[in-house]
C-alpha cells in the first residue's frame, strides 16, 4: 500500500492578491476573502483577520470538523473556517499549490454556489511558477471507502496513464426526484474550468424547509443556487447542464480530497459519496507512510 513517484513540475501561487466578497451559504454572514500570494511550500492556509491574534487554520484534512453538508476546518487555536470546499476546488483545480487566504468572518462566501467565480478571480491575478518542484505522486495500490449500507462508497485506484481522473455516479434510487447521473472528467485545469468548475449546489426543496428551521440559509433563493421541487423542476432557476447536480458532487471531491495535502495521480471512482466519505478518503490518502517518505527525500 502506497504511492510511487511519477512526475515533478513546479509548484504555483498567485501573481497577486485577488479579492472575493459576499454572503456564506449557510450564515449568510457578509464576508471578505482575500487570496494572497505565499511562499513554496506554504500551501493553502486560511487567516481569520477578524479575531484577535489573527489565527490561522491550514486547509488540511486533520483540521477537518464534523459538519452537515458542508466542510469545516478548525485549529488548535479555535479559528473555524466554513464552507470551504468551492474555493479549494477552485484552488486544486487551477493547480495552486500556495496560498494565504485572508477571511474576515466565519464562512467563505457562496457567490453562485459553484468554483467559477473564485476561478475567474485567481485568473485574474494571475499565477506564477515558483523554485520548488511539485510533487505529484501515484497510487501504487487501490484505496476505498464506504458506508455501513454500501450504497456509497469512494475508492481511489491506479491509473494506467499519468493523470487523475474523477468517475462519479449520482443515484438516489428509482423514485427520486433528481435523475441518476454519472459524469467522468480528467482533472486538468482546462478541463476543470470547462466541465465542472460553474455546476452550483443543489437541493431539494423541502430541504431547503428544514435547513432554514435550523437557522440555517435564510437569506437563500431558488436564484441562489439550485433548488429542486417535489416533481424534479427546478425552482426560479435554469440548469447550466441537464446532468449539473453529478457535476457539482466532483467539485465537491475535488476540493475535499485536495484537504488530504497530497497531488496525487489515480483514479477516483464514487458512487453517491459526500464530504463525510470524501474526508475518510482524504483521511486515508494523507497518512500513506510512502508519501510523506517521498516529499522528505525530494525536501
Amino acid at each position: 500500500m502506497g504511492f510511487q513517484e511519477t512526475h515533478r513540475s513546479q509548484q504555483q501561487t498567485l501573481s497577486r492578491p485577488a479579492l472575493i466578497a459576499g454572503q456564506g451559504l449557510f450564515h449568510g454572514i457578509d464576508v471578505k476573502v482575500r487570496l494572497c500570494p505565499a511562499d513554496p511550500g506554504t500551501g493553502i492556509v486560511f487567516r481569520r483577520v477578524d479575531l484577535k491574534d489573527r489565527p490561522q487554520v491550514a486547509a488540511h484534512v486533520d483540521n477537518v470538523k464534523s459538519a452537515a453538508r458542508r466542510t469545516v476546518l478548525a485549529s488548535r487555536s479555535g479559528a473555524i473556517v466554513e464552507t470551504v470546499e468551492h474555493l479549494m476546488a477552485a484552488l486544486a483545480g487551477l493547480q495552486v499549490d500556495n496560498c494565504l487566504i485572508e477571511i474576515d468572518s466565519i464562512e467563505v462566501p457562496a457567490v453562485d454556489g459553484s468554483s467559477m467565480p473564485f476561478c475567474e478571480a485567481i485568473l485574474a491575478a494571475g499565477l506564477s511558477q515558483q523554485s520548488t518542484p511539485r510533487m505529484r505522486l501515484s497510487v501504487a495500490e487501490s484505496q476505498g471507502v464506504n458506508d455501513r449500507a454500501g450504497e456509497q462508497w469512494i475508492e481511489v485506484i491506479p491509473a494506467c496513464h499519468g493523470n487523475t481522473t474523477i468517475d462519479y455516479r449520482l443515484d438516489y434510487g428509482p423514485e427520486a426526484v433528481i435523475a441518476s447521473q454519472s459524469f467522468s472528467v480528467e482533472l486538468t485545469p482546462e478541463a476543470f474550468l470547462r466541465d465542472i468548475a460553474a455546476a452550483r449546489t443543489f437541493v431539494l426543496q423541502d430541504e431547503v424547509s428544514a435547513l432554514q428551521q435550523m437557522g440555517f440559509g435564510r437569506h437563500l433563493t431558488g436564484r441562489d443556487l439550485v433548488v429542486f421541487d417535489a416533481d424534479g423542476s427546478v425552482v426560479d432557476n435554469k440548469l447550466r447542464w441537464q446532468d449539473e447536480p453529478v457535476r457539482h458532487k466532483i467539485l465537491d471531491c475535488i476540493g475535499d480530497l485536495a484537504l488530504s495535502g497530497c497531488v496525487f495521480v489515480g483514479r477516483v471512482v464514487a458512487r453517491r459519496s459526500g464530504h463525510k466519505l470524501n474526508h475518510v478518503m482524504a483521511k486515508t490518502l494523507s497518512t500513506i507512510d510512502v508519501c510523506g517518505a517521498l516529499l522528505e527525500r525530494a525536501a
